[in-house]
């Protein structure tokens, strides 16, 4: 299925990703007006310079939870930690619809990590 805009990929979800998505969308354009997401690996994803590989984060919706992409591994090892309701995959975090106290702490990473790259 090939999405090309963010509303696009948003109307393909079941309510649970659409409200989820949406309201990740509505954080990064709050906190990060300058970066445009894009349509990349068919999910939204912002890219922290002009390369994916100079950093990025996404956000994929399933099922039964929703996934938080990000490009730095090392930077996922650490928020396993702080994170012990969530799933891990190679280099997401899986996140339960309904998880709020899990999306503010990956939130606030999110802000950290992309100021800390910006």
């Amino acid at each position: 299925m090939g999405f090309t805009t963010i509303d696009d990929y948003i109307d393909s979800l079941d309510e649970n990703g659409k409200e989820c998505v949406c309201d990740f969308v509505t954080f990064m354009k709050t906190e990060f007006p300058k970066i445009t997401p894009k349509i990349c690996f068919a999910m939204p994803m912002w890219w922290i310079g002009v390369k994916m590989y100079d950093g990025y984060v996404a956000i994929s919706a399933a099922k039964k939870h929703y996934s938080i992409h990000f490009h730095d591994e090392n930077y996922l090892l650490n928020m396993k930690k702080v994170l012990p309701n969530c799933g891990f995959g190679k280099r997401c975090i899986n996140v339960k619809y309904g998880d709020e106290q899990s999306i503010f702490v990956i939130k606030q990473n999110v802000k950290d990590y992309f100021n800390s790259k910006l």
